[in-house]
């Protein structure tokens, strides 16, 4: 576990002013670097290019839940891993649907959550990282947003998340 961080019994207070959209999946404090790169150059050279968002933060910042949900799966680093450590949560959105949330390169995961736990909106489920195919010291989260009903291990199409998150005014957004 990341020093000073929060615990499954103490999730963070978020004081980020809504918009509308998803919640946002890390705290914007102290650092938050949207690259806007979806649909983009992929470095595990998957077909169909980048399928998320890239969030840069500091290493150790906090990963929340952007809704109440199941942990489908847990990914665990290791050699040829493209994820490194990350975590996929099934969601129900009361405009999207169901939802399935990947959040890759972690550095850690959140003491006390194990696959099938429950988690709610705004609970701390890992912290930011750079474990799998990201660059070492580019720490970031990978977040994927695929949208409808899928298989426990089967994949639906990836969709665009930067529309759908509600982005802090202190995030800095590549390219505009």
């Amino acid at each position: 576990m990341i020093d000073g961080a929060g615990t499954v019994e103490t999730p963070a207070e978020r004081l980020v002013e809504t918009r509308g959209g998803l919640p946002f999946p890390i705290d914007p404090v102290p650092m938050c670097e949207v690259f806007n790169n979806y649909g983009g150059y992929s470095k595990s050279g998957q077909s169909g290019g980048h399928q998320g968002v890239d969030i840069g933060a500091t290493e150790g910042q906090e990963v929340y839940a952007v809704g109440d949900g199941i942990l489908e799966e847990q990914l665990f680093d290791y050699p040829g891993s493209s994820a490194g450590h990350g975590w996929k949560l099934r969601v129900f959105d009361p405009v999207e649907g169901e939802l399935q949330l990947r959040y890759y390169h972690l550095a850690d995961f959140a003491e006390g959550l194990a696959e099938g736990d429950r988690v709610v909106e705004g609970q701390v489920i890992g912290y930011v990282g750079d474990t799998g195919n990201a660059t070492p010291g580019g720490h970031h989260l990978h977040f994927e947003v695929r949208v409808g009903p899928t298989p426990r291990f089967g994949s639906s199409p990836s969709t665009d998340p930067v529309p759908m998150l509600d982005i802090p005014s202190d995030c800095n957004l590549y390219p505009r």
